[in-house]
């Protein structure tokens, strides 16, 4: 009996567009974080534009609402228009995050890897999106939501789901960032990502300060418009390997 042929043109899995869709996710999964965060049903929205170049000050937080769980200064309010000078990175499994201990954190580091502990400022914020999603792209998706998120009924939803697992070998480092918004109770930080095989993905985190620290926020909508980006246009690039 003759054995069938496939037509590679009729065969989805051949297409273009399902490949890059594949290359995405599997980015988009080893960063972790955006696994709560997409759309639901599909698509690699482009992220929208942000004002990284901007340096207006946010209102200074009270003294009070300001005071950090570990003890770190509010420092400077203005949202970095730039490269955070002297920044420091350092390998959680393979990825490299940011850490600033005395400054914007993490102040602290437990035994079990978690990463808390992040100045209220917009740099604080900044650094504690980026190692929120190192944390995730490195199996610990399921105790940041546990540690890390701000309490509600979209967090318990998401740690009643089954945690997903990377099936693919592509790993993902962070390459750049937006501030897209930030004042004294919340941010949304956009973190640019860029894949061992050159694709890019943008991972919008949203944060409050909450129990003085930034949380992650998990959106009633389930989407925080993240998905694929053709290159850093409107990010400030930022990595550290």
């Amino acid at each position: 009996m003759t054995e069938p042929t496939v037509n590679e043109d009729q065969n989805p899995l051949t297409k273009p567009k399902f490949i890059i869709s594949a290359v995405v996710v599997a980015i988009i999964v080893a960063l972790g974080i955006i696994l709560a965060l997409l759309p639901k049903g599909g698509g690699n929205p482009t992220a929208a534009p942000g004002n990284p170049g901007s340096t207006t000050a946010s209102v200074q937080p009270s003294a009070t609402a300001a005071a950090s769980v570990c003890g770190l200064p509010s420092g400077n309010q203005a949202k970095p228009a730039t490269t955070p000078t002297d920044t420091k990175w350092e390998l959680v499994g393979k990825i490299a995050a940011p850490t600033s201990p005395a400054q914007f954190g993490p102040g602290k580091t437990e035994a079990n890897g978690l990463r808390s502990c992040f100045a209220h400022s917009p740099t604080g914020a900044l650094y504690a999106a980026s190692n929120v999603a190192v944390l995730s792209a490195t199996g610990k998706a399921r105790l940041v939501y546990e540690q890390l998120a701000v309490p509600g009924p979209e967090r318990d939803a998401l740690l009643n789901q089954p945690e997903p697992q990377a099936t693919s070998a592509v790993t993902a480092q962070i390459a750049g960032f937006q501030i897209r918004s930030y004042d004294a109770e919340r941010a949304v930080i956009a973190i640019a990502a860029k894949g061992s095989n050159g694709a890019l993905v943008s991972v919008p985190v949203p944060l409050q300060w909450h129990g003085g620290d930034w949380k992650v926020v998990v959106p009633a909508t389930g989407s925080t418009g993240g998905g694929q980006i053709s290159d850093l246009s409107g990010y400030i690039p930022w990595s550290g390997v």
